[in-house]
């Protein structure tokens, strides 16, 4: 046999040898992915540790707080001492646990304030529909109470009522409301000086980046009453939806004869008709001074945007924001929301109201005769929302609380 001839023929044994290996790979069913294990579902996980630790639990019921139609569940426990069994050996501690897995834990936390109460079930929902989780707080001359919706990464900020000796402050996102009520002592030893009651009502809004926030219109004529008309004459409708780290600003105008600007200058635009958009930029330090910004807007016979700064940042060399005219009665402005948000040298504790984001945007009307009327919509107290989610996060100043893992116990949850 040649040597060729044998080669080949050792290569064809090779083949057949591998056949039936070659085949079972080709013919092999794909690898299935492995999948990570599921939460165990809360009852069955808060009960097996109940069994173990024998905390004694004082409320427990389900309440739909994530707005996906399935029950979520509300605990609220503590351990008793052995020697006192009427006194607990630390505070109370709430759980939530998600239908969908998730666990959130709010306990004592590092301040001074502490949960005074267990939670009760939602008597009925407020506002837009939504069930609300209400955590109450008490220690240190305060007094607070937050209501909380859920998501899949925690708590998050509907509402909140602080009270101390002196003042209360209230806000509510579902409703858009905002209270405040303040006593100052009398000065005097006269017994006729009771002090002095004030009270005022504003509104609250979340803006987020699932939808826009439309803020009440008509706007309230600040400037030039005997020269208005009417909306018809001077209006404006203001919305706001967060776009990354922007805070768009959508103005439609109502206008019976819109004045452009000749150019670029302050001078020109503040005698066309033009938008002023006002904010606070606050200072870094508590006892800083703020800043009062004003940026003027205004398009040229183009339709081209031209803008200024009435009144600029503390930055002398901050750009100008992105102005976009899409029709002649309608632009979008993007603001940089580290413009507008708080330092965290201002922030009260406990008390969301007690700083935030300061937004007023007006119309200046002239028809052609100069500034003759100022419209404004004030945006009252903002809450911004991080992307993807429909309020605000519950910020650890205001209310401390942690997310719970499958190996946590309840007695470490109290510490």
């Amino acid at each position: 046999m040649s040597r060729a001839r044998h080669l080949g023929f050792s290569g064809c044994m090779a083949f057949v040898l591998w056949l039936p290996v070659l085949v079972a790979v080709l013919t092999a069913p794909p690898a299935v992915p492995q999948v990570a294990p599921a939460h165990p579902s809360f009852p069955v996980w808060f009960d097996a540790r109940v069994n173990e630790e024998q905390p004694k639990v004082f409320t427990r019921f389900q309440v739909d707080l994530d707005g996906d139609g399935r029950d979520d569940e509300v605990v609220c426990y503590g351990f008793m001492r052995k020697d006192i069994p009427q006194v607990m050996e630390a505070g109370l501690l709430i759980l939530v646990g998600l239908a969908s897995g998730e666990r959130f834990a709010f306990n004592e936390g590092a301040g001074p304030d502490g949960l005074s109460a267990c939670p009760m079930p939602p008597d009925k929902a407020e506002g837009s529909g939504k069930a609300v989780l209400i955590v109450e707080r008490q220690g240190g001359g305060t007094s607070s109470r937050v209501k909380l919706r859920f998501d899949r990464k925690g708590p998050l900020l509907v509402g909140s009522v602080v009270n101390t000796r002196f003042s209360s402050n209230s806000m509510d996102l579902l409703t858009q409301r905002t209270h405040s009520s303040n006593y100052t002592a009398p000065m005097s030893d006269d017994e006729n000086d009771e002090g002095d009651e004030s009270e005022s009502d504003g509104m609250a809004h979340g803006v987020s980046d699932l939808e826009a926030t439309v803020l009440p219109s008509p706007g309230q004529v600040s400037w030039g009453q005997k020269h208005w008309k009417g909306p018809e004459d001077a209006d404006l409708k203001v919305s706001l939806r967060r776009r990354g780290d922007l805070l768009v600003v959508s103005v439609r105008l109502r206008d019976d004869k819109m004045v452009t600007a000749t150019d670029g200058s302050p001078k020109a635009i503040l005698a066309a008709d033009h938008l002023e958009l006002s904010w606070t930029e606050w200072a870094a330090t508590k006892s800083g001074t703020n800043q009062y910004v004003q940026l003027g807007v205004a398009r040229n016979a183009r339709g081209t945007p031209v803008a200024t700064w009435f009144r600029p940042p503390w930055k002398k060399d901050t750009p100008l924001p992105t102005i976009r005219w899409t029709s002649p009665d309608a632009v979008e402005v993007d603001l940089r929301l580290r413009w507008l948000m708080p330092t965290p040298a201002k922030l009260g504790y406990y008390d969301p109201t007690s700083v935030t984001p300061q937004l007023k945007v007006s119309f200046s009307d002239g028809d052609g005769k100069g500034q003759e009327t100022l419209v404004d919509v004030n945006a009252g107290m903002l809450f911004f929302a991080e992307p993807g989610r429909p309020f605000p996060t519950v910020e650890q100043y205001v209310q401390p609380w942690m997310r719970v893992a499958d190996d946590a116990t309840l007695r470490s949850l109290t510490l």
